[in-house]
């Protein structure tokens, strides 16, 4: 079969360990047709070949994204800015939120997402009172960087129906003030949606028309795969579903989509006989998504030990171990996937102790289960899911962004080194991804493997030695584990003969330039199925 495109002089990652290395290769459609060198690529060509010149330049697979929310983050571009990067104080969050008011129209509400009440100048949460001052007749809703908290005015309260006598959500927080008020911080899912579930969805159009603008975004990062992974989280399921579906089909969604779906809604497909890996090459049904707890930057992440910072406060499981057993076992016995978010060790040990009571109820051989985040995973935790075949997906970008507070406010030095044990577990022979969690932070896997490679803090302060990997297992993280992790190694995450032609092209190679510059390499191109999507080769 003679190539429509053949590439040569350039240098190959393949993450093929049978043929790690090449010059070269060829696409017919939109799959790889030939990988190796030059001249044996190059002798496949006739006159209706394109042949392009890479200069030397490094190719890796396509980047899977293997954690993220991007039809969250899309519907953050019609929201106010509201992270510590583009706002120093709370008074600036607040001209922010007060302009979109000033473009709201009655009726509808003012929406913000990412503030952090570690990282702004003020170090607090905001309050009903904040919120108040910019508007009483619009409701209000911001939602913390970590998705974990919320925040809202008197308005928000008063449409959900929330007063100093609502009962508390279980697994969720209404923070009341001395007098019992509540102070408009709402924590964790069950007591967000109290309020979110008033909030009118995005229309279908409305999703069409940003989530085209969040893939750009991707393709911009070498990003060809993602996870997206919580959907249903807003209730806004039927319009994400509806839009991504109506994207394929209208040939406009060129980056592949694998569906994590919260499992309240997850359990009406399972219904239907649908589940993991239902769809197509471009849009798949992924994992059911359970969460066990919350983030550590909110207190909400399940701890054996307290706090540093809060004597007393270890943060709190979210379902009790017998009814995260019984869901566990049900989808484990149903054959699918299953993804529990887990920050925490004691929430890490209480997933593992549902897997291991699913898997021998029902043995299976092949689940690729998942535990999302696992930053504070044990060596006991990691040779429990090597034996389980259970996949851990780090959240390394903690270690840059918040290494210095877990330094010194949440964890302190010994839990903090620890957080993330990449090289723990690489050298258990564990297979793991890593993530971006995008909006909590930037879906830029380069970033994120230098991070894994380097592990300083934003101070510059080395957190756990022992837990830096190298370039190629950091590599690895975000190809081929990433694309076993969606049972896809098998079409996806290397550069091989037969595989999807998703790949980016690098302006230089992460396995040779120094551990420091890493950040510092720039995607110049992205592919998907052969079709460039971004920049030039």
């Amino acid at each position: 079969m003679v190539p429509s495109r053949l590439f040569l002089n350039g240098k190959l990652i393949t993450m093929n360990a049978r043929a790690p290395e090449a010059t070269a290769f060829g696409i017919w459609g939109n799959r790889f047709s030939a990988v190796g060198s030059d001249a044996d690529v190059g002798k496949m060509a006739d006159s209706r070949t394109e042949v392009i010149d890479l200069h030397g330049r490094t190719v890796v697979p396509g980047f899977i994204e293997s954690h993220n929310h991007l039809s969250m983050y899309a519907t953050t571009l019609l929201q106010a800015d509201c992270r510590p990067a583009a706002n120093r104080r709370i008074a600036d969050v607040k001209e922010k939120l007060r302009d979109l008011a000033g473009q709201t129209k009655p009726g509808y509400w003012v929406k913000g997402w990412g503030y952090d009440d570690t990282l702004i100048g003020d170090h607090r949460h905001l309050t009903r009172t904040d919120l108040d001052d910019i508007s009483t007749q619009l409701p209000i809703f911001v939602l913390h960087v970590s998705a974990h908290l919320a925040y809202v005015n008197s308005k928000a309260l008063e449409i959900a129906g929330i007063g100093s006598r609502t009962p508390q959500p279980d697994g969720g927080e209404i923070h009341l003030d001395e007098n019992g008020t509540p102070t408009g911080l709402l924590i964790e899912p069950n007591a967000i949606n109290r309020v979110s579930q008033h909030i009118p969805s995005n229309t279908v159009s409305e999703f069409k028309e940003v989530i085209p603008r969040a893939i750009d975004h991707f393709h911009r990062l070498g990003i060809t795969s993602i996870h997206d992974a919580a959907i249903g989280y807003g209730g806004d399921i039927s319009e994400v579903c509806r839009a991504y579906r109506e994207l394929e089909t209208e040939g406009r969604l060129d980056l592949r989509v694998y569906l994590t779906i919260v499992e309240d809604h997850y359990r009406q497909l399972n219904t239907l006989g649908l589940g993991t890996g239902v769809g197509s090459d471009f849009l798949k049904i992924g994992c059911v998504k359970l969460f066990q707890d919350g983030s550590i930057q909110a207190l909400t992440a399940a701890l054996k030990d307290d706090y540093l910072n809060r004597p007393g406060v270890t943060g709190d499981l979210i379902q009790s171990q017998a009814s995260l057993n019984n869901l566990v076992a049900t989808y484990h016995r149903a054959g699918l996937q299953i993804a529990v978010h887990a920050n925490g060790d004691r929430a890490i040990e209480s997933v593992l102790q549902a897997f291991e009571r699913a898997q021998q109820l029902h043995p299976r051989r092949d689940h690729r289960h998942m535990l999302i985040h696992c930053q504070l995973a044990t060596n006991d935790h990691i040779r429990r899911m090597k034996a389980l075949g259970v996949i851990p997906n780090y959240f390394v970008n903690h270690v840059y962004y918040w290494g210095d507070r877990h330094l010194s406010l949440f964890l302190g030095p010994e839990r903090a080194r620890r957080i993330d044990p990449l090289g723990s577990s690489l050298r258990a022979g564990l297979k793991f991804c890593l993530h971006s969690d995008l909006p909590v932070t930037p879906a830029d896997p380069i970033a994120s493997i230098h991070n894994a490679v380097n592990r300083k803090t934003r101070t510059g302060k080395l957190l756990g030695p022992a837990e830096r990997i190298s370039p190629l297992a950091a590599l690895k993280a975000y190809t081929v584990n990433a694309a076993y992790c969606s049972f896809e190694d098998g079409i996806k995450g290397s550069i091989e003969v037969g595989k999807l032609a998703d790949f980016a092209v690098l302006s230089d190679d992460p396995l040779t330039v120094a551990p420091g510059s890493i950040k510092k390499i720039r995607v110049t191109a992205t592919a998907v199925g052969g079709r460039l999507v971004y920049g030039d080769y």
